[in-house]
């Protein structure tokens, strides 16, 4: 009897951990059950910047569990390969790279910053963020135009619709006078998926509204105390808001028609049209910029929303 417990109890602890391998929190599009995921195990060189995956994924809304995945399949957390650095950022993207550096940390970054741990994942996290806006929040797509670049994943994917995932092997018939016999790295998402794991906390959320996904710029929604945040500026403005700041009162001041909200930094005392409002959580800020509880501000303006746990997603509806 103790036997068959035990065989029970295992087969169940397998099939947990297979489900929850399985899943993405915050992924929509491609469907994830024909990849396997997560039958390979990270090594230290990798799991040594869990931190920065975990800081940089927060911030750019990217599971931290894929950034750590891709560093393992494009250098194994060895910054010696060459002169790419541990996310591989090739010559190609230096212009952009440099710029990015000033956007977000006030300096420009050089080629040698690569080499940088910390600056090459913020950017690879920026660079994957961006492609999943760009795939309406298909991390799948995502991945594959990291490796192949979105103008070419974009080409076959307009040639053969759903069936893109099989035409990846004849991606050079895509790239204009490409001349050697093979692209990219055709099987790169399923090269990916195979590290993907949930060792590293992920508090990211997606936004949509009237099913739009809003892109955030330099800090995504976070989930905190059960309430998701976001910068209020970036949301307050897609609902058609107007977003003023006091920098002495530490006070944002969202105006639309005849409805004024005003919330002041670290305290969960809101006021709507002179009328004090108590939030689950107090405003706060991070990386420059003022997050609020969603919930709250959406209602304020009129809005209706609605959180879809499958896809970690607020829906906001007018």
């Amino acid at each position: 009897m103790k036997r068959i417990v035990s065989i029970v109890t295992v087969l169940i602890l397998l099939l947990s951990a297979t489900a929850y391998a399985a899943a993405i929190p915050d992924h929509s599009g491609t469907d994830l059950d024909q990849f396997e995921m997560g039958t390979k195990k990270l090594i230290s060189n990798v799991t040594r910047y869990s931190d920065i995956f975990h800081e940089a994924g927060n911030q750019f809304s990217v599971d931290p569990n894929i950034l750590a995945a891709v560093c393992m399949q494009e250098s194994g957390g060895r910054n010696d390969i060459n002169d790419d650095g541990l996310m591989q950022l090739t010559s190609a993207v230096l212009s952009d790279f440099s710029k990015f550096g000033s956007d977000h940390y006030g300096a420009e970054w050089t080629s040698e910053d690569r080499k940088d741990p910390n600056k090459s994942i913020r950017y690879a996290a920026y660079l994957i963020s961006n492609l999943i806006y760009r795939y309406n929040g298909d991390y799948i797509k995502a991945l594959q135009a990291y490796n192949f670049g979105w103008p070419t994943l974009n080409k076959i994917i307009e040639a053969k619709g759903d069936n893109w995932l099989s035409e990846r092997q004849n991606a050079k018939d895509y790239v204009a006078n490409w001349p050697y016999s093979s692209y990219g790295d055709a099987q790169y998402v399923e090269h990916i998926l195979r590290y993907y794991g949930h060792s590293i906390e992920y508090s990211g959320a997606r936004v949509r509204v009237n099913g739009e996904l809003i892109r955030f710029s330099n800090q995504g929604p976070l989930v905190i105390n059960d309430s998701t945040l976001v910068p209020v500026r970036s949301v307050s403005e897609f609902l058609g808001g107007n977003v003023d700041w006091d920098e002495n009162s530490q006070c944002a001041t969202i105006t639309k028609g005849k409805t004024t909200v005003k919330l002041y930094i670290d305290s969960e005392i809101a006021y709507v049209n002179n009328d004090t409002v108590f939030m689950d959580t107090p405003a706060l800020m991070l990386n420059y910029r003022t997050m609020v509880p969603i919930r709250f501000i959406s209602e304020a303006l009129g809005f209706d929303i609605n959180w879809d746990q499958n896809s970690c997603t607020v829906e906001i509806t007018s």
